[in-house]
């Protein structure tokens, strides 16, 4: 009876410890102090393997396939530092989930379980198996901590990462924690995965198709710990108002959802009494409900949308320093601050407000007058979000309304990162961060999806103004920094000083230049080590410069003359240069080494040369061309006649063009001219009497008089006025600028117009690609400024 007894005494233990024992979960046996943890559903599902790949990737980690070691049970790995920002992670599931059964090196007892090593590609591994959990790691210290009972989800007090964890319902899932983004070796990346205003934890449903990236985002607030998260508690979500302001070329804007009473009762026991008197008596606040920022180049903007903003303009005034007008706006300048406080929001409110503006309720704040002219002058032009097709497309995704709302701009991210995972950057417009608060959740959608093709910009994007102090004298040219790749400007003001000025519209130097430059501004290689330089021509010498500023050569003019523009030929593409200084009815022509010439025979041009020598290369044969005030002279490299031309063709002081291998240009009776390369020259009276302007070059002939255009051989009628002389860029773009009206017109070689053109501009433009092959327009806008545009 004792024997029957002792033996249901033990059977009822075992089923008692049977009907005790829980079910264990993989993030069970997670180790301490994770950073980052990724739960598959499925190895076998679309995109695993490739997010898997692409994520390790981003934080320079070397992985092995997961498709190809697991079947399709849930899969959990987890990631942590095991010392100086090394990471490892661990792999868990389920063990019957593995594929292969791998070649065991040898094994070892730890804490009542056995650990077993392999060798793969002469890297170690470890793994064991508990409570039917296979695991395995480079690390062998992580094994051990999920074996000896070292986990986090038993330590951490608050079981918020297990609480998200066990919401996750998409096939893959990330959760991060504070110190994820440390760990994102690309800034951009880094900054968009900030945590730290959010509770330790966030958990992401990451949704892949072709053509988007959805992250899908929701963390738990703790009123116990107060982080700026908590201030939007009590605030609605609202749709974003500054989207009306923002430059399509920005590089990343921000906004929220404002109420100055919430914000007040969200912090009142977080900060000093004395701190809250002055937030509370920040009277203009409570007529605010959004704040904004705008990232523009290396500058940016703070902006305050108003319910009402009558008491904005009384304050304004009271503060108020001077104020300038520009396109019909009012500028103030701000002998003081506008707001009081420096509060959790300080991130949209700068220190240093000294410009400001209202556009329809929106107070633009920034401390150089130039930024706030740029925001005008975007607005004026249509090019701001407002009007973008491609950012509503992308904005589709998620919900209009936000407490915060973070848009990156991708064309301004850095581009390894696209590089790194193989996709191709000009596909992708915007990375959309949106956070909502409800309750104690908060929700944050991450989206990136590709570009359709804009459809309703209503003109090209502004990229920068830049004001020199003194009035402009050579207008802006294009130059190519040799390091960057990247395009700058060159202009001279009127006071001789020579400037560069970056893609942002940031002066690089400024050099004081002996005179006025006369003609063009000529890049070279004059050491053929594709570092470049600055070769023109001043009123007094021939002056080249490194990309420094730095004078390196200098040839003095002989004085009373009167110099044209520089000419620079490279014959045989080998930078072999000649220099040709033209004075009076002379020319001296230098080589690379600033030494003369002797082989070229300049006495057989007799008479004053009316425009800067040409070269042309037509087949085998060098054709240079100087134009006089009684004669055009057509030589070969040493001066030499190679087509003879009569006196009595009256085109002195008309440049000379190439088209079809033909000489073109207009005589000074309106007749176009052509010349071939025998010398028989033929006249097409032109029908206006009036003076043409001409331009050619060997596919393109292009002239215009009065207000008819002509572009190859297509006449367009054109506002009257005065117009700069067309020019061609690119080989198939034509532009003209009539200059009464401010307006600069770009055609297609076909005749038709660009679209949105005509834009603003006082000058002829110059038109170059950047990098991404998008063509970039410099002009001068008003006195002082130049305008840089973007045509996508």
């Amino acid at each position: 009876m004792k024997k029957i007894l002792l033996f249901l005494l033990v059977l009822l233990i075992i089923n008692c410890d049977k009907s005790l024992k829980k079910d264990i979960n993989l993030i069970d046996l997670v180790p301490t102090n994770p950073i980052f943890l990724v739960k598959f559903e499925s190895t076998k599902k679309a995109n695993t393997e490739n997010f898997y790949k692409n994520f390790n990737l981003l934080i320079n980690h070397n992985i092995d396939s997961i498709s190809k070691r697991f079947l399709e049970k849930p899969l959990l790995i987890s990631y942590h530092d095991i010392g100086k920002k090394n990471i490892q992670n661990i792999i868990f599931s389920d063990e019957k989930n593995l594929k292969l059964k791998h070649k065991i090196n040898d094994s070892i007892k730890y804490n009542g379980f056995i650990i077993k090593t392999r060798f793969l590609n002469n890297i170690k591994y470890f793994s064991s198996v508990k409570d039917g959990i296979y695991m395995e790691s480079k690390s062998k210290l992580l094994i051990e901590n999920s074996l000896r009972n070292s986990n986090h989800t038993a330590t951490e007090k608050s079981g918020y990462l297990k609480k998200l964890y066990d919401i996750s319902n998409s096939n893959i899932t990330l959760l991060i924690s504070q110190k994820f983004s440390i760990y994102l070796k690309n800034t951009n990346l880094s900054e968009i995965f900030k945590s730290s205003e959010f509770d330790d934890w966030m958990q992401y449903d990451i949704e892949i198709n072709k053509n988007s990236i959805n992250l899908n985002g929701v963390g738990i607030i703790r009123d116990s710990i107060f982080k700026k998260i908590n201030v939007f508690k009590n605030i609605n979500p609202s749709k974003s108002n500054i989207n009306k302001i923002v430059p399509l070329n920005f590089k990343k804007f921000e906004r929220i959802s404002y109420n100055h009473n919430e914000f007040i009762s969200a912090i009142k026991n977080k900060i000093s009494i004395n701190k809250l008197k002055k937030v509370i008596n920040d009277s203009l606040l409570y007529d605010v409900f959004e704040i904004g920022s705008i990232i523009l180049g290396n500058d940016s903007i703070s902006t305050f949308s108003f319910k009402n903003n009558k008491f904005l303009e009384k304050k304004i005034k009271n503060i108020l320093d001077s104020t300038f007008y520009y396109r019909n706006n009012k500028i103030y300048k701000f002998s003081q601050n506008l707001f009081k406080t420096k509060t959790l929001v300080e991130e949209y409110h700068q220190l240093e407000n000294n410009y400001g503006t209202i556009v329809d309720d929106i107070l633009i704040l920034s401390k150089k007058k130039k930024t706030v002219e740029n925001i005008i002058l975007n607005i004026n032009n249509n090019s701001t979000l407002f009007k973008s097709s491609k950012f509503y497309k992308a904005y589709d995704n998620i919900s209009e309304k936000s407490n915060k709302l973070s848009v990156y701009n991708l064309n301004n991210f850095d581009s390894s990162l696209f590089e790194k995972l193989k996709l191709k950057s000009k596909e992708y417009g915007f990375w959309i961060s949106n956070v909502s608060v409800d309750g104690n959740f908060v929700y944050k959608i991450q989206s990136i999806e590709k570009s359709e093709k804009e459809i309703n910009t209503l003109g090209p994007k502004i990229i920068f103004n830049t004001k020199i102090n003194n009035g402009i004298y050579l207008k802006p040219k294009w130059v190519k920094n040799y390091i960057t790749k990247k395009n700058e400007l060159v202009v001279q003001d009127n006071e001789n000083i020579l400037y560069l000025i970056d893609n942002n519209g940031e002066i690089i130097w400024e050099k004081k230049l002996n005179s006025k430059i006369i003609g063009e501004i000529i890049q070279i290689d004059l050491y053929k080590n594709k570092r470049l330089q600055y070769a023109f021509n001043t009123e007094k010498s021939l002056i080249i410069l490194d990309k420094n500023g730095k004078e390196i050569k200098k040839i003095d003019h002989k004085k009373d003359v009167q110099v044209l523009g520089l000419s620079v030929f490279d014959y045989d593409k080998n930078k072999n240069y000649r220099f040709l200084i033209s004075y009076n009815n002379k020319i001296k022509m230098l080589d690379s080494k600033m030494n003369i010439v002797r082989g070229f025979n300049k006495n057989n041009i007799k008479h004053k040369i009316t425009n800067p020598p040409k070269h042309f290369r037509v087949g085998s044969k060098d054709y240079l061309v100087f134009n006089t005030e009684k004669k055009l002279y057509i030589t070969d490299r040493r001066g030499n006649s190679r087509v003879k031309i009569p006196e009595n063709l009256n085109i002195f002081g008309n440049e000379i063009f190439m088209n079809k291998n033909s000489f073109f240009t207009v005589d000074n009776n309106n007749n176009l001219i052509k010349i071939d390369l025998n010398g028989k020259i033929s006249k097409k009276p032109l029908p206006l009497k009036s003076k043409y302007l001409f331009s050619a070059n060997n596919d393109n002939t292009v002239y215009i008089s009065e207000n008819t255009l002509s572009i190859n051989e297509k006449n367009i009628q054109m506002k009257y006025g005065k117009y700069s002389k067309p020019k061609i860029f690119l080989d198939d773009l034509i532009q003209v600028t009539n200059i009464d009206e401010n307006k600069v017109y770009l055609f297609k070689k076909d005749g038709a117009l660009i679209s949105y053109f005509p834009i603003f501009g006082s000058s002829i433009a110059d038109i170059t690609n950047d990098l991404y092959s998008k063509k970039m327009i410099a002009v001068l806008g008003d006195k002082n400024e130049i305008l840089v545009y973007s045509l996508d």
